[in-house]
């Protein structure tokens, strides 16, 4: 026995020596050879096609019947081709790993789905969760293919594929990036439940390739309006203080850019920054800030998932005009207990997750920390300010059964920022904070059937201190409580509906003022809050025609509805308030009503190309008001739309085209697009918007339009990986009474925006990123003149918005010393970040410090770019900002 076991093992290196003695050899699947064996052994006729075709075989003779007599007749056809014919009738299947094409028998897969009996049905439903193999956690986004007809699946956002065909044995690859593919063969009778754990590619293993039968089906997935972050695509950007960040991560996308240094907001192709929807598990976020905007408000070791949509959202989506981002957050670990973590100089983050129950339920803690106030020992003109910020994520996971999965989601942040007169004494502060969670749960109806129900809630409240002692301040906030039901029904491979309702309630309170210990709280008047429900409906549906062009429309029907208590004013046509009146509790006074189509088109030209175009209508009910256009913006104000502010609408659309280039390595897409505002949201000249109860008077509604281009190269297989991102882009407003009636561009509007992002990985110990941004400066207005009146000079304005700051340019590095080779169960690393790599003074703010001239005139600048000395005075965060963090993970 031991003999026959040394012999074996011998000839098992022998054949793998053979067939993979020469490096040189490319594994080029689509390679296509001439060869005639007649009635040849298998293992002759893979010897054959590997001199041929150049390529290498591994396979363990014992598992395979490598004496099998075959017929090999081939005239000018692909290697993929030839395997096809030779393996998967003779019960075997191959994948390409690590640089060899390995073969291995097949697996017949026929048990019964739990709880469905054997029927005679002219289709087969295969369907399942995808997950990682070492933490259970699902994968979202992964694919299931079958090769002979390209027919595939994805998983949806909770990880969750259904696959229709007709009975019938297939070769099934399931994959998703950075992963190993697995492929199998099956042997589909009736409704199937297979799940598959996929496992994580160790970073020194070269990446893992493998084609599909119809590349077209992976063309049709990617929408130039639609962009998925993972984690390990963060991992790639250098954050800012050794943290991976998605706000940040949003900045190189094109399409989207941010204010600049010290903001989170983040404007979407000529939208305001209240026009894009952020959530997390389904709750929206509405502030997502951390110190002004340096950080984001989430931690980075909670992310599992981000998906962008910035040009044709799913109709399950709605209530903003410009973007979707949509976060899932990690579900905690399945099969072990695990840690990690961030020390850095900033802030640092603590992360524990693992199984309650081994395979049943499981636990994700993260909580994090700001470590910022040791500058203000050193930094002189931080010594009388105090920052402090921290943040918790947690979430619970228990499958209680094949069907019924349910979720637990926490979120609660909270920034502090004070003014230190003395050891015991602050005069003024603010302080923001966010609480949202959710309840989820996940059945499967049937093969075919998915559902996703969700209760959650939300609140951001603002504090502006006037006295920390006496505890006297200014407040606002926003709040909604939501139930929601979405359903997913895979009809056939070729139509997959989706529909669902939602149910929010939502109160905002625009800012009151809070006093202690004084009788002049009672003389202060109240400005209204508000109460609104809102009721939605939608219905689409995902469907292709023939194997070229793929079609997803749908219908969203928002019903917005204003309740009392709350005091309602009208005004006349000057907005001088003629007449008030009290609503009971209650009541209802407003309501709107907007129905929103969606359609989009993608046709795919071939296996390398596809056109999209896209047209949708968006309706926002809720909107913040401000007419500051600095960073420093946590100061919200939201309201809803009523009798006197109506709902601002837009109509989206784009064409876009994507192609990938240089044998598959690099994706190339192109977008335009166009949009049209509707009752635009404007305020009057020196608006009023803080504490005031007639703050409706102060606004104006006009209409605004946007339009421009995006232009992405992007690699991301390699040790280089990286993207070039261009966008030209316009937004404009026109407003009765405001600017003269003369249309200006909005102070969001920034033409010319570029990103460079680029990550190489050794493989081994090494991971070195660069990201450089560059934007035109934002539009402010400048005064053009002064006149003297009663012994002051007052500036003279002309046009809105007739100047504009500075170009804004960035280079951030980062460089990452892994002390662990990959696969090691306890990981730590050294990072080092410079911020602002080459010490830019990007302004964010301007000053008109009165210069006088040698004739003594007051001298007014008229070109910020030039290099005049009248030059005014510009404010920018920060220079140079390095860091160095460790961080570890087990």
């Amino acid at each position: 026995m031991d003999v026959n076991r040394r012999i074996n093992r011998i000839y098992f290196l022998v054949v793998i020596l053979v067939f993979t003695g020469s490096a040189a050899f490319s594994q080029d699947l689509d390679k296509r050879i001439t060869l005639s064996l007649p009635d040849c052994r298998l293992s002759d006729g893979l010897r054959a096609i590997s001199d041929s075709g150049k390529i290498f075989f591994s396979y363990n003779p014992k598992a395979i019947p490598a004496q099998l007599k075959i017929n090999i007749q081939a005239k000018n056809r692909t290697i993929r081709e030839i395997l096809d014919e030779i393996l998967i009738p003779n019960g075997m299947t191959y994948s390409l790993v690590e640089n060899q094409v390995v073969i291995k028998p097949r697996i017949v897969f026929s048990p019964l789905a739990e709880g469905e009996k054997k029927t005679d049905l002219k289709t087969s439903t295969l369907h399942g969760y995808i997950r990682d193999k070492a933490t259970g956690e699902v994968l979202i986004g992964a694919n299931v293919f079958i090769r002979s007809t390209g027919t595939g699946a994805t998983t949806n956002g909770y990880g969750f594929y259904s696959l229709t065909v007709p009975p019938g044995d297939y070769s099934l690859i399931i994959s998703y990036i950075g992963y190993q593919t697995q492929e199998i063969l099956v042997s589909l009778e009736d409704n199937y439940r297979l799940s598959f754990d996929l496992e994580d590619v160790l970073v020194e293993i070269p990446e893992v390739e493998v084609k599909a039968g119809n590349e077209e089906t992976d063309i049709q997935k990617n929408r130039p309006g639609e962009i998925r972050i993972s984690r390990k695509m963060l991992a790639q950007m250098p954050g800012f203080g050794g943290n991976l960040d998605i706000i940040r991560a949003l900045q190189a996308i094109p399409g989207i850019q941010t204010y600049g240094d010290g903001s989170s907001n983040y404007y979407v192709r000529g939208g305001n920054r209240d026009q894009n929807l952020l959530l997390i598990d389904d709750v929206p976020v509405y502030n997502p800030s951390h110190l002004f905007g340096f950080y984001s408000a989430l931690a980075p070791d909670a992310i599992n998932d981000v998906q962008i949509f910035k040009g044709d959202f799913p109709a399950k989506f709605g209530g903003r005009l410009s973007s979707v981002i949509d976060v899932k957050v990690k579900e905690g670990n399945l099969k072990r207990f695990g840690f990690s973590g961030n020390a850095g100089p900033y802030a640092s983050y603590l992360s524990l997750e693992g199984p309650i129950v081994k395979n049943k339920a499981s636990y994700f803690i993260s909580g994090r920390i700001s470590t910022i106030n040791w500058l203000n020992r050193i930094v002189t003109g931080l010594k009388n300010f105090d920052f402090q910020f921290y943040d918790i994520n947690v979430k619970l996971n228990w499958k209680a059964n094949d069907n019924n999965r349910f979720f637990m989601t926490f979120y609660t942040g909270n920034d502090n920022f004070d003014q230190i007169i003395n050891s015991s004494f602050r005069t003024y502060g603010i302080r923001w904070n966010n609480i949202a969670g959710a309840l989820r749960w996940n059945h499967v109806f049937s093969s075919r059937l998915f559902s996703n129900t969700t209760v959650n809630i939300s609140r951001y409240n603002y504090f502006l201190f006037i006295s920390k002692e006496q505890d006297d301040y200014w407040k606002s906030s926003i709040a909604n409580l939501s139930l929601k039901s979405d359903f997913t029904w895979f009809l056939n491979p070729r139509n997959t509906l989706k529909a669902g309702f939602e149910v929010s309630a939502h109160q905002a309170n625009p800012g009151n003022v809070s006093l202690t210990g004084t009788n002049d709280s009672e003389t202060i008047p109240q400005v209204a809050k508000y109460h609104s429900m809102e009721y939605d409906l939608y219905l689409s549906n995902e469907q292709m025609l023939g194997k070229k062009v793929m079609l997803r429309y749908g219908l969203r029907l928002p019903v917005w509805q204003d309740l009392g208590p709350t005091t309602l004013y009208y005004f006349n046509g000057n907005h001088q308030v003629i007449d008030s009146v009290q609503i009971a509790n209650n009541a209802s006074y407003a309501a709107f009503f907007s129905p929103e189509p969606r359609l989009s088109i993608i046709w795919t030209i071939n296996e390398k190309s596809a056109l999209s175009g896209n047209y949708m209508r968006n309706t926002q009910f809720l909107q913040v008001l401000s007419n500051s256009i600095g960073p420093f913006t946590s100061l919200d104000v939201w309201v809803p739309c009523g009798p006197n502010i109506p709902a601002q609408k837009a109509d989206q659309f784009s064409l876009g085209y994507f192609r990938k280039i240089i044998r598959g390595k690099f994706n190339f897409s192109a977008e335009a697009f166009y949009k049209q505002y509707h009752d635009h949201l404007d305020y009057k000249d020196h608006a009023n918007l803080l504490y005031n109860p007639l703050i409706e008077g102060e606004l104006r509604f006009g209409k605004a339009w946007s339009y421009g281009l995006e232009l992405l190269l992007r690699k991301t297989t390699g040790r280089f990986t990286g993207w070039i991102g261009y966008t030209f882009s316009r937004a404009f407003i026109q407003t009765d009474g405001v600017n003269n009636d003369q249309v200006y561009p909005a102070s969001y509007d920034r033409p010319h925006d570029v990103c460079v992002n680029l990550s190489f990985n050794d493989q081994k110990h090494w991971m070195l990123s660069a990201n450089w941004v560059f934007m035109s400066g934002g539009a402010i207005t400048t005064p053009i003149g002064f006149y003297y009146y009663d012994g002051y000079s007052v500036p003279v304005y002309g046009d809105k918005n007739n100047d504009r700051l500075p170009v804004y340019h960035r280079l951030d590095l980062s460089a990452t010393y892994a002390f662990n080779k990959p696969g090691n169960k306890f990981q730590h690393s050294l990072t080092i970040t410079l911020y602002n790599a080459y010490g830019r003074l990007n302004p964010f703010s301007v000053n008109f410090n009165k210069m006088i001239d040698d004739q003594g005139n007051i001298v007014i600048p008229a070109n910020l770019n030039g290099g005049y000395e009248r030059v005014p005075t510009t404010i920018s965060v920060a220079g140079i900002i390095p860091s160095i963090n460790y961080q570890f993970k087990f």
